[in-house]
């Protein structure tokens, strides 16, 4: 399989699992056709959003979500 490299944006960042899974529910009620990802490094999980070729889509989105979600990161990493 090839590898793609992109970007993700990460909207959920804490130790409490159902806090993540609850604003990946809010996430997705708000853009169901973007795809959600959720990690766990002890003692934190991640929820992180799409599959965006360059950072500029990344950050027009992250951009977007500011009002909704405060805390917003952008990753570089594998992307579907």
């Amino acid at each position: 399989p090839i590898v793609v490299y992109g970007y993700r944006v990460q909207i959920f960042f804490g130790p409490n699992r159902n806090d993540a899974y609850q604003e990946q529910a809010r996430f997705k009620s708000l853009y169901p056709e973007y795809n959600t990802y959720i990690s766990y490094t002890q003692p934190n999980y991640r929820v992180k959003i799409g599959d965006f070729r360059t950072r500029m889509e990344a950050q027009k989105m992250l951009t977007e979500l500011r009002p909704v979600f405060p805390t917003l990161f952008i990753f570089n990493e594998r992307i579907n």
